[in-house]
């Protein structure tokens, strides 16, 4: 008996040992103004969310310059959690203009990115780049992450999609602390039924070489949705936020396939015309779905941190709540 205790405790001490922690679980919050509601709050604090990655920006060309657009506006600030990381989202056209004034933008996002963060009492230290290189942008793209972390010594994270994994030696590796895998906005919104924003059988021709991918990855996994609004088998424009509960219901939303509505007369909804005939795609994203992409991930990578995109109570709201606990343990 005394024999088989001591196995017993053995086993148990080797089993604590050997068990992986679970990823640190974040959010991105992409809207234009910060404001949490009482949902979010308590997601954030139900779910141990101690960071957030916060679009403080888009850069676009105006008069064929760099120029900032749509600044976060902060509507309150003491739910702010520990950490907030910036994001600035950088249109690739600026890095296709044949001569950008690299140190010109670094110093302008810098102190951009200062003014911001002190409205609201934020001490940057981790600066993330969203930034979708292409083979022509990759060279002046490379060398703005270059100079940034160089001016500043922040730490800097950037985006990084699959293609960018499969063709890493042809794509570049950008010159950042970090890596986070878009693992979402896998496919072209079109007509057909396909689903743009997860595809399974699009991401396994990916995630193989995921092993290869010469930096760390961490993960971001979708937790949004959009209506795809299709006029004469063309895409007229994306509703966000837009689910398949919502008009389920609604007699205007003739069902005429798994995820795919008609129109049955004019209507208005979210600001959108929705014209008698049109037929609306919903794409989203199930927790099945979620739980299998963190199933096939955890063979390849082994993320520090799984970031959901986007905080937002609705998005909150579709999920049994048990399902955000699978992701942090899955890998």
């Amino acid at each position: 008996m005394k024999k088989w205790m001591i196995l017993l405790v053995l086993y148990f001490l080797y089993a604590c040992q050997s068990s992986t922690p679970p990823v640190a679980l974040s959010a991105y919050y992409w809207k234009t103004h910060y404001k949490l509601t009482p949902v979010e709050q308590s997601f954030l604090k139900e779910k141990e969310i101690n960071k957030l990655y916060i679009r403080y920006c888009d850069v676009g060309l105006k008069n064929n310059e760099p120029i900032p657009i749509a600044p976060i506006e902060w509507r309150e600030i003491t739910t702010l959690p520990k950490e907030i990381v910036p994001v600035i989202y950088i249109k690739n056209e600026v890095f296709l203009k044949s001569h950008v004034d690299i140190k010109d933008l670094v110093q302008k996002l810098k102190i951009y990115v200062q003014q911001i963060s002190a409205r609201a009492g934020v001490q940057t230290q981790h600066v993330q780049f969203d930034c979708d290189w292409s083979l022509q942008s990759k060279e002046q793209f490379f060398e703005f992450l270059t100079e940034f972390k160089k001016d500043t010594q922040w730490y800097l994270s950037a985006t990084i999609r699959l293609h960018q994994v499969k063709y890493f030696e042809k794509t570049g590796v950008p010159p950042v602390d970090h890596g986070v895998l878009m693992y979402y906005n896998m496919g072209t919104i079109a007509p057909v039924d396909e689903n743009s924003i997860y595809d399974r059988s699009i991401a396994q021709k990916y995630v193989a070489r995921l092993s290869d991918y010469p930096l760390h990855l961490d993960v971001a996994l979708p937790i949004f949705s959009w209506g795809v609004q299709i006029r004469d088998h063309k895409v007229v424009t994306v509703i966000g936020g837009m689910r398949e509960q919502d008009i389920r219901q609604d007699t205007v939303f003739k069902k005429i396939q798994d995820f795919t509505y008609e129109i049955t007369e004019e209507y208005v909804y979210k600001g959108r015309l929705l014209q008698k005939g049109d037929r609306i795609k919903i794409e989203e994203v199930s927790a099945k779905d979620l739980q299998q992409a963190t199933k096939d991930l955890s063979t390849y990578i082994k993320p520090r941190e799984v970031i959901l995109y986007d905080l937002d109570e609705k998005n909150i709201k579709y999920y049994e709540q048990e399902v955000f606990k699978t992701i942090r343990h899955g890998y």
